[in-house]
Parts: structure tokens; sequence; C-alpha cells
């Protein structure tokens, strides 16, 4: 078992609320400056930006901390600082004043001085941390620096402006340094020193399929919202001048949806995280397309609703990866045997900044494109905006998040791993749970989304009301369901409706395509008369990839039918999954006993008694009792019933056992069948 550390960890996976709010309200406030000392909003954005990107590259390639990346590292810092340089370079041309202008400088100055400052103050932060200071005593030093630091802004407000826009402009630089302080004294305990992941455990995480696959989704939707927001903020600061206004109209699209966010997770409790997280990446896709229909329109009313959905769907997946963060842990620790260390966020703090760049970057580039394909001009009416604005600013927003959709589809585990995962973490001594885990953690195993969005069409077409679900025991033993055939009813709808999680048994047959098509073609197509009988072994072959491809996606069992020797693989591998936590689905019904060799419409047929060896082999592993429970499923009635179980003795004799458990569980879907 994996040693755990009670060390408390840092939440790092995406940047923090705050310090994504202290980011774009200075982005809409370096653009409400340039709005009120150029009459064009869109210069001191791209300044922002700029200014941003230097800082961040200022510190990777200081001396002290170029040297702790890795060559992928440094290769990827100075390609990104090229390519901000040569954006940077198509952006000065189109500047409509003269590079001699003192207002132009006084934004260029504002814009580093915003993104310096609190680069001065983390430093100074740690330092004071470090040597021990009382809290309170530390947050008075980080309220004079604060204080200090405006002398600078209120000089060069109020000799470079009126009077009535320097208090404007002193208010909402106020606001920024209110934001930046609390992001500031939140984020003060991250860079304390810790032990190094060794070279042998970084390259065994690099081999963690589901670790990976979380990482590369998280950079990719961390790069998706910053240049969905910063193109957010890039249309409020466009359309609205005034202070307030931007910051009502940009609490509106942004904070109102993140308040909804609470809501529709709330309103999905209990579900699979992953599933939640594909929910926010279809509002934020449908968002973003909405917004480029919109953005041309006479009303805005229609934009800023489409930029509301938008942030929606971004805060739903904000807020499900946040709440995935302990689980990622969790993986790491089973993984490597012990919890992440600090250098462990480190790297992916750097990788969380790498990522925020790059969307900040985009926003950057299509800035720079809305000034070459204008001639060299910036747009100087909400048209001419609009006409450039969809597809350069739109376009590669939807790309990152169509890319992190394909990406988190790759992500393998599901709620019952995770349930699976806390109790290995916790303690329990189980091999054939150890080993499930590997195989979904960190070999490349894949959910089948198919087969669920499948079912997921299917169910409106053979809905069922659940009946006696809660009949059914949740203790630590796991469940063998029985329940009729009914031809291809009984595995049809059980799959769409047993509200439990389980592995079916399937007949080998089915896992082939040539002999689902026979047994397809001599069965199920007999009861359509509208299929011409010549015509029903070529419709079977068209088919049989689809069933096999199905059985496959539900991970089914394979039972081997007058083959001795493979049948005990189907015991083996179905004890073990059993040792795992899962429940067994299975269809004992004979038809050989009925005059035409076809499964009952109605009724139950008698039983192949074999599959009651489940109870006594997972006795012998576990020396736990496995529950029989029966399930009738009802055709004429639509309904799935689930019985009264009954458990394996292994006090009697075999035999006796076997067909108790036989007689008892086809008396009982009777008794069901019958209505009693």
């Amino acid at each position: 078992m994996p040693e755990t550390n009670q060390q408390p960890s840092p939440r790092l996976v995406l940047p923090s609320a705050m310090g994504t709010a202290t980011v774009l309200f200075h982005f809409l406030f370096c653009m409400l400056l340039s709005s009120v000392l150029l009459s064009n909003p869109l210069t001191g954005g791209g300044f922002y930006l700029v200014a941003r990107a230097a800082v961040l590259y200022g510190r990777w390639l200081h001396p002290l901390r170029f040297h702790t990346l890795n060559q992928a590292q440094k290769r990827t810092s100075i390609i990104l600082l090229s390519v901000t340089f040569v954006f940077t370079m198509l952006l000065l041309p189109s500047i409509p004043v003269p590079l001699s202008s003192t207002s132009l400088w006084l934004i260029i100055v504002t814009t580093f001085y915003i993104n310096v400052r609190p680069v001065l103050l983390h430093h100074l932060l740690s330092g004071w941390v470090s040597k021990g200071l009382k809290p309170i005593r530390v947050l008075c030093y980080v309220l004079l620096f604060q204080l200090l630091a405006l002398i600078l802004p209120v000089l060069l407000f109020f000799t470079a402006s009126e009077p009535q826009q320097s208090w404007s402009l002193l208010a909402g630089f106020l606001i920024g340094v209110l934001l930046e302080t609390i992001e500031v004294w939140h984020t003060r305990h991250q860079d304390q020193s810790a032990p190094t992941l060794s070279s042998e455990e970084t390259e065994q995480l690099k081999g963690v399929h589901a670790y990976q696959t979380f990482t590369r989704t998280s950079l990719l939707i961390t790069a998706a919202m910053q240049a969905t927001l910063l193109m957010t903020y890039t249309f409020i600061g466009c359309t609205a001048y005034e202070l307030f206004y931007c910051i009502g109209l940009a609490l509106l699209c942004t904070g109102v949806s993140y308040m909804l966010t609470g809501v529709v997770i709330n309103w999905l409790p209990g579900r699979d995280p992953a599933n939640v997280l594909y929910l926010g990446l279809a509002l934020w896709i449908l968002g973003l397309v909405l917004f480029s229909m919109n953005i041309l329109s006479a009303s805005m009313v229609n934009a800023y609703l489409s930029l509301a959905l938008c942030t929606l769907g971004l805060g739903v997946c904000v807020r499900v990866l946040t709440g995935m963060e302990d689980n990622i842990r969790k993986i790491i620790t089973f993984s490597l045997g012990h919890e992440p260390t600090q250098s462990y966020y480190a790297t992916l703090r750097f990788q969380v900044e790498f990522a925020s760049l790059c969307g900040q970057l985009l926003t950057l580039v299509g800035l720079a494109l809305i000034c070459v394909f204008n001639h060299n001009q910036f747009p100087d009416s909400l048209q001419a905006l609009a006409g450039r604005f969809r597809p350069l600013m739109v376009v590669p927003c939807l790309l990152l998040v169509f890319a992190a959709l394909f990406c988190g589809l790759m992500f393998p585990m599901n709620r019952l791993h995770w349930q699976k995962l806390d109790r290995y973490l916790e303690g329990e001594e189980n091999p054939a749970l150890k080993s499930q885990l590997e195989s979904v953690i960190v070999r490349r195993s894949l959910r089948h989304y198919g087969v669920r969005i499948l079912m997921f069409f299917m169910r409106p077409f053979y809905y069922h009301r659940i009946i006696g679900k809660e009949l059914v025991p949740m203790d630590d033993a796991v469940n063998v369901f029985v329940c009729n055939h009914g031809e291809v009813y009984g595995p049809i709808v059980t799959n769409l409706y047993i509200p439990f999680s389980f592995r079916p048994w399937v007949i080998s047959d089915m896992m082939d395509n040539e002999a689902i098509a026979r047994r397809t073609a001599d069965g199920a197509f007999t009861r359509f008369r509208i299929i011409p009988e010549n015509r029903r072994f070529a419709l079977a072959k068209r088919v049989a990839p689809i069933i096999s491809w199905a059985m496959r996606s539900v991970d089914a069992i394979p039972v081997y039918f007058n083959e001795p020797v493979k049948l005990r693989q189907t015991f083996r591998e179905s004890v073990t999954a059993m040792e795992a936590g899962d429940n067994i689905l299975l269809f004992p019904e004979n038809s050989d006993d009925t005059p035409d060799h076809r499964y009952v419409l109605n009724g139950v047929s008698h039983f192949f008694t074999g599959f009651t060896m489940l109870g006594s082999m997972y006795y012998r592993k576990t020396g736990k009792r496995c529950h029989f429970v029966p399930i009738y499923a009802n055709k004429q009635n639509r309904t799935l019933t689930f019985g009264h179980h009954t458990d394996f003795d292994p006090d009697n004799d075999p035999n006796v056992e076997r067909d108790r458990i036989c007689e008892y569980l086809r008396g009982e879907m009777l008794r069901i069948a019958e209505g009693k």
C-alpha cells in the first residue's frame, strides 16, 4: 500500500478565481485608459498583453530560474518570446498616434508598471514569510508597499489628463490594486521549498495515462479560458467606454455566470465529474458559436447573452477540474507510492503559466491581425471591429475548446473507479482491485462513449419503470444480477436501465461478427416478417459489427459454452472482477427447453445451473457471501423489477446449494411475472 502524507497541498491545476479576475480587470483598465487618452481601447489592451508576456519571460529567463527549466521548457520559452516580438512589431505600426506621443508612453509605462509591481511584491512577500514574521506584520508590510506603489500612477494620471478623468482612472487603478493584494496574500505560501522528484518518478508519471490526460485537458482549458475571457473583455471594453458601465457588464457576463455554475453543479449531484465537464465544454462551444453569429446583430443584448452562456460553460469546466484536483493527487499517490512533493507543484505552476500565456498570446495575435487586415489601422467603430473580430478571435478559442474536449474524452476514470481508488488508498488489501486500477490509471485505457451515446438515444424507445431497486443490497459484498432473456429484449433493457454498475456475461459468439450474423438472422430477425428470408443474413452481417462493438464497449465477459477449458477463463475473469468490486449480470435461461429453441418472451425458461459456481469461488477468494438478485424484464408492462435476493450459503452441500439458488431465483422471477 502507498504511504500517505498529511502535508497540505495547494490547489494549482488552474489559476485561482481571484488571480484570473485580477488579470481581467487590469486588461479592462488598460483598455479604458487607452480609450481616455487615445480614443482607442485596443492600444492599451495590446500593450497590457505585451507587458504581461515580457514580465513572464523575465521570470523564466532569469539566471536563477532558467537553469531549473528542462530543455523543452527552455526551447518553448524562447520560441514564445520570438512569437511575442513578431506580433508586437506588427502591432506597433498600426498605433494611431506617433511614438513620441506623451499619452502613448503613459500607457506603455502604466501597463508595464501594472505587471511588474505584483512580481516585486511576490518576491518581497516570500522573503517576509520565510523569515517567520507574524501574519499581521506581513500584512502591514504588504499594505504599506501598495500605498507607496500608488505614488507613480497618481503623478501620471493627474499630469496627463483632466481632473475628473484622473479621479476615475485612479478609482479603477485602486480596484485593481485591491484585487491584486487579495490574490497575492492568498498565494503567499506557494513558493516554499520542498524535496525534489527523482528522475525515475518523473518518468513514471509520464507513463500514467490518467494523469497525463487530465493534465493536458487542464492546460488546454486554461489556455482556452484565458483566450475566451480576454476576448470577452476586449468586446466589452470596445463597446462600453465608461468604467463602471464596463465593470457592470463584466460582472453580468462572467460573475453571474460563475454563480449559475454552482446551480448547474448542484443540479447534477452524484454525477460522473467527467460527464459534467463535457456538459460545460458543450455550453462553452455553444456560447462561442452564438457569439460569432450575434456580434454583427443590431442589438448587443444577444451578443452579451452569448458571452454569458460561454462563461457559464467555462465556469462549469473550472469548477469540475478544481473539484477533481484532490482525486488527481490520489492518482499520483497510487502511481508513485507517496503524495506529490512541492517540486511537482512548481513544475505544474510553470505549465499553468505557460498555458495562460498561450491563451493571452492568442488574444495579442488576434489584435495584431485585426490591425494588419484593417490596413494597419485600428477599427474606429463597432461595425469595423465586429467585421474583423469574428474570424480572428472566436475560431482560436473554439479550436482550443474542441482540443480540450477531445483530450477529455480520453480520460479513463469514472465515478466507480474513483470509489475503488478511495477503497484502495484507505488500506484495502486487494490484489485484484490494485490490478484493475493499474489497468485503468496507468495503461492506455479508454472510456467507451460511443455506446453510452447510443444508449442515450435508445432509452426513449425502450422506456421502462424501475421497481424494487431498494431491495438490492448495498454492503461490501457484490451482487450477481440474474435476469430473463426474452431474445434480445432482456439484455437491451437491463443495459439501458439497471441503476447499478455491472459487467454482463455475453455468449462468446457475440464477440465474433460471423457468429453474430448467423445468430441474429436465425433468431431475432425471424420475428420480423417484413424482412425477406433471403435478405436476413445479408442484413445481419451489416448489423453484426455494431453489436460486437457494443459488447466490447460495455466491458462484457465472454461465456464459452461447450468449451470446458475456455469456460474456466469466464469464471476466473468474473471472480477477479467481483474481487475488485464489480457486480455481474447474466441471463441463465436454457433455450433448448423450448420446442423452437428460442427464448420465451413471457415467463422464464429453466436455467443453466453452472453460474452458481460464482458464489463458491467468490467465497473461497474473499470469505464474503455474494448476493444473487433476481430481475424480471416485462416487455408488455415496460417494467424492470428487482426481486428479493438470496445469499450464497457455504455450509450447504454444493449440489444442494446450486439447485436451491436456481429454484429460488426462477420462482421469484415467475412470481414477479405473474404479478403476485
